[in-house]
């Protein structure tokens, strides 16, 4: 009786295992994503060219797809990154930030 339960309680502690690994990854690029959004959008607002920004903060969030976008009298930075699973394959999740700051100096 001991081999059956031990036989279906390992497959299940794996499965809860690289579910909280996968959450684990999620949180981390979330945080990453939304250091990288703001900076950019902090360095846009101080003066620093769009493309600079953006190529910086491609480097802080790596995969990221990163958008910047002048609009006078503020700067929107929006950031995107897809999360795969780490076995299932097709299962993701894209974790997304926007920031939006005022003009320092006009």
């Amino acid at each position: 009786m001991v081999i059956v339960e031990a036989a279906l309680a390992i497959p299940a502690l794996l499965a809860v295992t690289m579910v909280l690994v996968w959450v684990v990854s999620l949180a981390s690029t979330s945080l990453r994503l939304g250091d990288a959004t703001r900076q950019a959008a902090r360095d846009i607002a101080r003066g620093v060219p769009v493309a600079d920004a953006v190529v910086a903060a491609r480097l802080r969030a790596p995969g990221a797809v990163v958008d910047a976008v002048d609009e006078g009298a503020s700067v929107r930075v929006t950031a995107r990154v897809e999360v795969s699973a780490p076995v299932w394959d097709g299962l993701s999740v894209t974790v997304r930030d926007e920031v939006v700051v005022p003009r320092e100096w006009e």
